[in-house]
């Protein structure tokens, strides 16, 4: 044989070789499912309707608050100027017993005040949660009841010295509901006497001692290797106070970061809405063959702040590993 037949020889037993490899590593194999190996964050704020005795004000749903401690409001020119005084005296109270900062704006209120020389229909009242003031809007983000939106009709006369009927249906507005102390302002006959309890200042500036910030969690994620090829469904969901902005999602196999389409080195996941849940499907996406543990790593662009840093990250492990 002569050498040129074989280094030929050669060179295709070489490439028979490297195809049968290329082969071999790309063969998908037995699909393995892998398990979670850190445990999520769970945190809550408060927990608003447990062990409240009867005498206090429960919230219609708990962890109820606006989105920021900034709040703005709008009273209708309905309202005649007696009204107006009052309301805007009890919105300075409460701004200045708590946290919150009222501000009275001309569009897109949070809370608008309406006023009326009628007393509303029984049938109507079902519109607000508790009769003349109430949330309109809410959002359930699983930490909070996010309140969007909120509604005051004035249509008595405040007959105290204190604008005591504008107090009551802003902290309905807030999110309390009526309590059986007489000498409450949440109490549901109102008395000039009553007053505002220590415990809703307690409430509110505990419930509004975080920032209004987005919150992304991964709250599920499934996913399974066959050979070196990654398949994955994963749950996203902000559960915060605020829209996330400009969210992307990395996975990295055994450290290395795992590339997609295109050589996208992230997923784009845009805007998440406050309560949302984004999911996401991914087939056939290329690992190492003998990754046994991948990470998903969820985040806002810029290093922007959440209200929980350690729930944007999730481990997976290889079955009986």
């Amino acid at each position: 044989m002569k050498v040129l037949d074989v280094i030929i020889l050669v060179v295709l037993l070489g490439l028979l070789g490297a195809a049968l490899y290329l082969f071999y590593i790309n063969l998908p194999g037995e699909s393995i499912q892998f398990i979670v190996k850190n445990e999520q964050n769970n945190s809550k704020i408060i927990v608003g309707n447990e062990n409240v005795s009867s005498s206090r004000s429960k919230q219609f749903y708990s962890n109820m608050r606006f989105p920021d401690r900034e709040i703005t409001y709008l009273v209708e020119d309905e309202c005649n100027l007696d009204k107006q005084r009052q309301v805007l005296r009890a919105f300075d109270i409460i701004d200045e017993m708590t946290t919150l900062d009222f501000r009275q704006v001309l569009n897109n209120p949070q809370i608008i005040v309406t006023c009326s020389e009628i007393a509303p229909e029984p049938e109507n009242k079902g519109h607000f949660i508790a009769g003349e003031g109430g949330p309109t809007q809410i959002i359930n983000t699983s930490l909070y009841s996010v309140i969007l939106e909120g509604k005051i009709s004035l249509f008595r006369p405040e007959k105290c010295e204190r604008p005591n009927i504008a107090l009551h249906e802003i902290l309905h507005v807030l999110g309390f509901d009526h309590n059986n102390n007489p000498k409450s302002i949440l109490y549901p006959t109102l008395d000039c006497s009553q007053q505002i309890d220590n415990y809703f200042i307690d409430a509110i500036n505990i419930l509004y001692d975080s920032p209004g910030l987005a919150d992304l969690k991964v709250s599920e994620v499934n996913a399974e290797k066959a050979g070196r090829y990654l398949d994955f469904e994963i749950k996203i969901i902000n559960q915060g106070l605020n829209v996330a902005k400009s969210s992307s999602l990395r996975v990295f196999a055994d450290g290395e970061i795992v590339k997609f389409e295109g050589g996208k080195e992230s997923f784009d996941l845009g805007e998440i809405e406050i309560g949302t849940t984004k999911i996401l499907t991914v087939e056939n996406a290329r690992i190492g063959r003998s990754a046994n543990e991948v990470i998903f790593i969820v985040d806002q662009e810029n290093n922007v702040d959440e209200l929980f840093e350690d729930n944007n990250e999730i481990i997976l492990d290889l079955t009986g590993n």
